[in-house]
């Protein structure tokens, strides 16, 4: 045995006893892994799965198929607290997407408690959805309607003729011809007004002015139909 290798051996020896870590030769060094872990969300309670399942079959008692609601709808969130049960759906479709809110009450019944959803009035009657406008023709059947416009929002509600749409909402951008032709008559309004208080020494009356309704377009995602309106914006 040469000197050298009695040398090793007896340094091998040494971190053996001593309970080190093991020597590695060469430059090489040993990283500790690094598990990445994504943080749980806590587990539900048997009484926040009594909600989701009792929410579930009251939206599906409105009419669509169990298969439709299954495949569009997934719980956002869970709340149960006293004077506070609801449960937040997002309900998405061929990449539309948008929030059902279920807030449950309770009436009493015979001794027992039964839960009311506030889903059964604000979708009243649905259907499955089978086929719905793109994105593109929504935008341009929003623009033929009410010209460009801003906020649009995507939802799912009940509609005039009873039954529930799937439907796109925006507002008309006040065009910039009618903003400067406004600002111009207020213009002229305010040098009237100083013109007439300089005249009598007296403060003039202002006139109540009302701002011009908000002009607003609801698209069907599912026909392409738009029907306008107006949003009177209250002193």
């Amino acid at each position: 045995m040469t000197k050298k290798l009695s040398i090793v051996l007896l340094l091998v020896a040494i971190h053996a006893a001593a309970g080190a870590a093991p020597v590695y030769a060469g430059n090489w060094t040993q990283k500790p892994s690094v598990q990445k872990t994504r943080p749980q969300t806590a587990p539900l309670t048997d009484a926040e799965r009594a909600l989701i399942a009792g929410s579930r079959k009251a939206i599906v008692q409105t009419g669509m198929s169990e298969g439709f609601f299954d495949r569009h709808f997934n719980v956002l969130q869970v709340v149960d607290k006293p004077g506070d049960r609801r449960i937040v759906w997002r309900f998405s479709i061929d990449g539309y997407e948008t929030k059902v809110a279920d807030v449950l009450g309770y009436y009493t019944q015979n001794g027992k408690r039964v839960d009311t959803h506030s889903v059964a009035t604000t979708l009243r009657a649905t259907k499955d959805i089978e086929k719905t406008i793109s994105r593109r023709a929504a935008n341009q059947a929003m623009r033929q309607c009410i010209g460009n416009f801003r906020n649009a929002a995507i939802e799912f509600r009940a509609s005039d003729t009873g039954g529930t749409r799937l439907v796109m909402i925006a507002e008309s951008i006040p065009k910039t011809a009618r903003r400067k032709s406004e600002e111009e008559r207020e213009r002229e309004e305010r040098a009237r007004q100083a013109q007439s208080k300089t005249l009598s020494g007296r403060d003039p009356i202002e006139s109540e002015g009302h701002d011009p309704p908000i002009i607003t377009g609801t698209v069907d995602l599912q026909t392409g139909k738009c029907t306008k309106g107006e949003l009177v914006v209250a002193p």
